[in-house]
């Protein structure tokens, strides 16, 4: 079952966007050991999991979909302590109920992302910790429909700094890579060597906030699928093969376009004879009517009637 605006690593396993998402609640996961978590906004459900096998003491997922509470329960409810329907600008959860609040691709979501921001904080502990990201309208590919505002990276930082006394910002981006281990080691290598430069405008930013102070967290790398040239080199093949047919399609309907305005053309040209022909044929009709009324004339004479042996006698 689809569930628009929802990622579902399913449908997506290994592919980039399961990297990213997931890499968000790794993150996460290490401020939630021994800890009373919200996800705020859980879709269906898969970040759920993530966090509890990383410890948290009880999970609770809220997304305002009930297709995807009812498909979160159904896949994930043994990770969870409740899954519930409900909106985030008006949680049906008491105030100071976590101790630490995720929500992640979600406020960008908001008709009134204030009063969600609101909600969550109410939620939270005195000193419990907030973790919440949003893709950067500078640097994320547009064009979304379910996207009503997208923070970018320092107006995110700026909204949780308005409820919290402590705030710091990561930037999520997307790298190509190459990894080397030992054969069958499907462990990620200890080191991580970049040859690009930083990026100063990522395409997700996120931030966390907290009363007390913030604690000391790492950033996390999140590998899919290996990237396998063969096969990008045959989606390259591919690609180049049909845009050559799509050039070959365009050429034959421009042939076909210009033989349907040939057709086209000859058409109205014959049109416009037609008001000539038709003025030609109304004075044919109005000759014949007139040469009609002389020869009924004719026959209905005195002279006709006279004349008639003599025609017989010739004939």
């Amino acid at each position: 079952m689809e569930h628009p605006e929802r990622f579902d690593p399913r449908g997506a396993g290994g592919m980039l966007i399961d990297s990213e998402h997931r890499a968000r609640y790794q993150f996460a996961a290490q401020v939630v050991a021994g800890k009373e978590v919200l996800d705020a906004g859980c879709g269906v459900g898969y970040g759920i999991e993530i966090l509890s096998r990383a410890g948290a003491a009880e999970m609770t997922g809220v997304d305002l979909d009930p297709e995807a509470v009812s498909e979160a329960k159904a896949r994930f409810s043994r990770f969870a302590t409740a899954l519930i329907e409900g909106d985030l600008r008006e949680l049906p959860l008491p105030d100071h109920s976590f101790d630490v609040v995720v929500s992640f691709e979600t406020i960008e979501h908001m008709q009134e992302p204030e009063k969600a921001l609101a909600e969550l904080r109410r939620v939270l502990r005195p000193d419990g910790i907030l973790v919440i990201s949003s893709p950067n309208p500078d640097a994320y590919l547009g064009g979304n429909e379910h996207h009503v505002h997208e923070f970018r990276p320092e107006e995110l930082l700026e909204a949780v700094g308005a409820r919290f006394k402590n705030v710091t910002g990561f930037g999520q981006v997307a790298w190509l890579g190459s990894s080397i281990s030992a054969s069958g080691d499907d462990d990620a290598p200890p080191e991580v060597l970049r040859t690009a430069s930083d990026i100063d405008n990522p395409p997700y930013s996120i931030v966390v906030g907290s009363d007390r102070e913030l604690p000391d967290v790492h950033g996390v790398l999140a590998v899919g699928d290996d990237f396998d040239v063969r096969w990008w080199s045959e989606q390259l093949d591919q690609s180049r093969a049909e845009t050559m047919q799509a050039i070959e399609r365009q050429k034959n309907l421009e042939r076909e376009l210009f033989d349907i305005s040939e057709v086209l053309l000859k058409a109205n040209h014959e049109l416009a004879q037609v008001p000539v022909l038709k003025h030609r044929l109304a004075a044919l009709e109005e000759r014949h009517n007139e040469l009609a009324d002389r020869y009924h004339a004719v026959l209905g004479s005195t002279s006709w009637r006279i004349t008639a042996p003599l025609r017989r006698a010739r004939h």
